[in-house]
């Protein structure tokens, strides 16, 4: 399981075989690649340094997909402590 974070440095949640679940195990959405859909098929962004979504609203954004199945929620995780903050790259935002 990866550990996922806000750029508030907040710990959002965690992938687990390629599904991204929030700290309390809730469904969030799904892995492809660096790609980030949510729960409903909706593109949420894109991994940065393997532990942010962000997301930029200036460029063409992919179609949304056909949701996928939801996944059995993992045992869940220890919350790690929150981390610095960091600054979204210019025209960025944060993805959830």
């Amino acid at each position: 399981m990866k550990p996922i974070y806000k750029m508030s440095g907040t710990y959002l949640g965690f992938i687990s075989n390629g599904f991204l679940f929030s700290r309390d195990g809730d469904y969030l959405g799904w892995i492809d690649g660096q790609y980030v859909w949510d729960a409903a098929g909706r593109f949420r962004g894109q991994l940065r340094e393997g532990k942010y979504i962000i997301f930029n609203p200036f460029l063409v954004q992919p179609l949304p997909k056909q949701p996928r199945a939801k996944p059995v929620v993992p045992a869940l995780p220890n919350p790690p402590p929150n981390i610095p903050p960091v600054a979204p790259p210019t025209g960025w935002v944060a993805g959830f």
